[in-house]
Parts: C-alpha cells; structure tokens; sequence
C-alpha cells in the first residue's frame, strides 16, 4: 500500500531586524490565525464551489457469498476528464486497505466491482478521492433479496443515526462501520425503542481499527424490536456508518443505506403510497429534550382531509412510529410528506415501506431529506446510477413550494446533460407529486440521472431490485 506523505507546516520568523522599527502605538493589533473548517456533516449532497479535492465514503457492500457483492460509480458531468484515487477496506483483521488509480472521461462514469479490487472479507467499503473535485460517487449492493442503491457520504462523522432498525422474527441486521484513517477509533452505541433508552457494555468503547470495516450484528441488539431507533457515536475518530437489512418474514427484501449524521427540525419524503401498502415513518430522537413533531401530507387532493393529524410526542432517546393506517381519511394514491419538530428538538425520520411484487411483497427503508436540501430548497438532484430497464414510476418528485412548477429529466451522456423525450418540462402542482418513466432508449438507460425543477424539489428514486425479489429498491437521489 502506498504511504502518501504527511505535510508539514513549516513556520517562518521574521528577522527580528523587521521589527525594530515598529513602537507600542504603531504595532498592529495580534489577530488569531484561521484555518479552514469543515461545515457539519449533512446527507450527501453534489458539492458545487470549488474543491482541491473531493473526497466520498461509501458505506459498504458485502462480499464472500454466493450473490453477494457491490460496486461503486463515479459520474462525471464535467466538459474534462476527472481522476482520482480509490480505497477499498475490508473487516478482515490486520489486512491492508487496497489502492487503485482511476479515470473519468469527460461525460462519463467510471464503474468498479470492489471485489475486484479487494478479494477478502464479507463486507468492503470504499473511499473514493478526486483530484481537483468535480463528480459525484454511488455505491450499489446486490444481495439474492434484491440490489440496494445509496449515495456515498461527502465526510466523515463523529455521530450516525438509524431510525427504523427491525429485528423482529429472523430479520437480519448489519452495523456496518469504516474508519478510513491510521489511527483507531472508539465508538459507543445507543438504542431507544418505545420505551426507553438502552444501551449494553459490550457495545461501550468498542475499537475500530485504523483502516478497516467493522460489523456489528443483530446478536448485540434488542430483539424482536419492530421499531428501534439507533445511535453510533464516536468517543475519539470519526467514521462512515451504513445498515444491512435483510427482512425475513412480515417483511421482506435487502436494504443498505448510509446512516444520518446528524439530526434536523424538519424532514420532507417525496415518496409514499396509501394503495393497500404498509407504509410507516419511524421518528428517532437521540437528543436530551423532548420532540413534539407534527406530520403533514402533501400532494393530497381531498376536500374531506383537513390534514388534521396529531403530533407525536417522542421522548427523548425513544423512538414513535405513524403508520399510514392509522390516519383516518388519508386519499388513497400518492403522497409527499413533510415532519415539523414543534420543539425545535432535532430528529432523524425514515420510511418503511411494503409494497406488492408480482405475488410477494417487498421492503424499502428511505431516510427523509432535512431541512436545508428542502427548505430554502434544491432545484437539482443527480444519480450516478438510473435504472438498467425501461419502467414505470421510476422517479418520485415533490415540489415542496407553494406555486406549480416544472422539471426536466436528463440523462449524461457523450453530449452532456441531454433532455429526455417528452421529459423537459414535466408539470408538478404546488406541494404535489408526481412519478416519471423513464423511456425505453438506449440514451437513457444505463446512464446517470439528472433532475432540473423550475421549484425546489425532492427526488427518490425506485429503481428495479434484482435479485430473486421483484419489485423496487427505494433511494434517494443527490441535491446538487
């Protein structure tokens, strides 16, 4: 492995001769120095303003099984070819992390299988590196149960969240944890269900070694939790923290998913679906202050529903749940919701749903968007990775301002960001939704997805699961 150099800040002092000159009343005022900082983590986002280098953590794929692998894209939207350095770690104790350059054509991606990079281990993970910024970076699972598609995270955190952790029945559940640097990390967990907090000694002070992957099984947590609301916080480093799920039994399906870094007042979801689903938000507060949060759905067009649903008080260190079913009056068909903490007591929400595939069913657990991507709001969202087949509803989008709005698909391809046929100015009422297709052409399947609103908009993603599931794998796509 290669060992890139530390810089070294060199420190130069004046001659003294300099400062003869200078009297008590003349000397200028001693300012503090100021260095750079980095803004507090967020849900990955495409970074705009200009970088030296840009740096992506994926949360990880697992390996060593019959169906089991991952890879990761790199989408580049530029005019100019990117490149970079790729890091693939593994949870194999006391192995190397492994190195490869690589390249990105202009107005193209650059994909890799990580089992081809690193052989060993039953999870890897990847930290991609690109030199002079520019591009944006997805990770895609595949499990028999179905393949699960999740951005990569822009930073590193001391804190990760999970809402809507299930470890009912034989459900299984992977904590999935990545210290990209030398020097080891501890972490502490936290549980909160709906009726306290918890928390076990063998899941204190737990080490992660500089460099590696580190799982962390259901055996460690509460069991048979329908909802369980989760925290990993680190005591010293800071990692990148991702979830397994495979669901056995009132659910079922494959899931993988990067964890919330921090929490937020405010959450939106532009997917959601009362046609006979299973859909149900779980509501984590890791906080010292009480949450009261109130629901609202949108893109609801009844004059019977007042949009009149309680708030939902959640301790602090516990976790709530609204189930869908539970809202009298809720229309049947499409919906977008936003969640309010009336308190101002940040949260971490996500959503669970099951729908039918072909005889079964099938779950997808989407973690909401917070307040800043929504609320001023972005009026772009990309994806690395669109679908392989020519489906319906393969986007989800939600308007989240008070006047209609239109958006325009696009696909990147050798010519740029191309609109995509009868996809350039798609309508999106005021606080509506509304689902696309994407046609059948070879412009735009296999290629990433660009999503432009005339409003600030909410872009999930329902992407064709593989696998021996049907159905759909839920994810978000990336604002920026």
């Amino acid at each position: 492995m290669n060992r890139r150099p530390l810089a070294i800040l060199t420190v130069i002092v004046l001659p003294a001769l300099l400062l003869v000159g200078f009297t008590r009343s003349d000397t200028p005022p001693r300012t503090l120095p100021t260095f750079a900082a980095l803004g507090s983590p967020s849900m990955p986002f495409v970074p705009h303003q200009g970088f030296i280098n840009s740096t992506w953590f994926c949360p990880g794929v697992p390996a060593g099984g019959t169906g089991l692998g991952g890879s990761i894209t790199v989408a580049n939207p530029s005019d100019a070819p990117l490149s970079g350095q790729l890091t693939v770690f593994n949870d194999v104790p006391d192995s190397e992390a492994v190195e490869q350059r690589f390249e990105v054509p202009a107005r193209d991606t650059f994909f890799v299988d990580l089992a081809t990079v690193q052989s060993a281990g039953t999870y890897l993970s990847a930290m991609v590196e690109i030199t002079g910024g520019g591009g944006f970076v997805e990770q895609q699972a595949d499990h028999p149960d179905g393949s699960a598609v999740s951005p990569c995270s822009n930073s590193t955190s001391a804190n990760w969240y999970f809402a809507d952790n299930y470890t009912l029945g034989n459900s299984k559940e992977d904590i999935v944890i990545t210290n990209p640097f030398p020097d080891q990390a501890i972490v502490d967990f936290a549980f909160g269900n709906q009726d306290g907090t918890t928390t076990s000694q063998r899941l204190l002070g737990v080490p992660v070694s500089g460099h590696s992957v580190l799982v962390v099984n259901q055996d460690f947590f509460l069991k048979d939790e329908t909802v369980l609301g989760m925290s990993v916080v680190a005591s010293r480093g800071r990692v990148v923290v991702g979830r397994a799920q495979q669901y056995l039994g009132e659910r079922q399906g494959y899931s993988m998913s990067l964890g919330s870094p921090a929490g937020s007042t405010d959450w939106w979801f532009a997917d959601g679906e009362n046609s006979g689903n299973f859909e149900r938000y779980s509501i984590y507060n890791p906080g010292t202050q009480e949450a009261i949060v109130q629901p609202i759905f949108l893109g609801v067009n009844s004059d019977t529903f007042g949009n009149n649903v309680d708030p939902i008080t959640i301790p602090a260190g516990q976790v709530a749940s609204l189930n869908i079913k539970d809202i009298p009056d809720l229309p049947e068909g499409r919906h977008g919701a936003q969640f309010s903490s009336l308190t101002g007591a940040p949260v971490v929400i996500e959503r669970a749903i099951t729908r039918q595939a072909g005889e079964g069913f099938v779950t997808t657990v989407v973690r909401g968007v917070e307040q800043y991507f929504a609320a001023p709001g972005y009026f772009r969202w990309s994806m690395a990775i669109g679908t392989e087949l020519a489906v319906d509803n393969v986007l989800v989008v939600l308007n989240v301002s008070f006047t209609d709005a239109t958006v325009a698909v696009k696909a990147l391809g050798p010519g740029g960001e191309v609109d995509l046929p009868g996809l350039a100015a798609v309508p999106v009422p005021a606080n509506g939704v509304v689902t696309i297709a994407i046609p059948d052409l070879a412009a735009a399947l296999g290629r990433p997805l660009i999503v432009v609103g005339t409003q600030p908009i909410v872009v999930e993603r329902l992407l064709p699961r593989g696998g021996d599931l049907r159905g759909r794998s839920g994810s978000l796509a990336l604002p920026g």
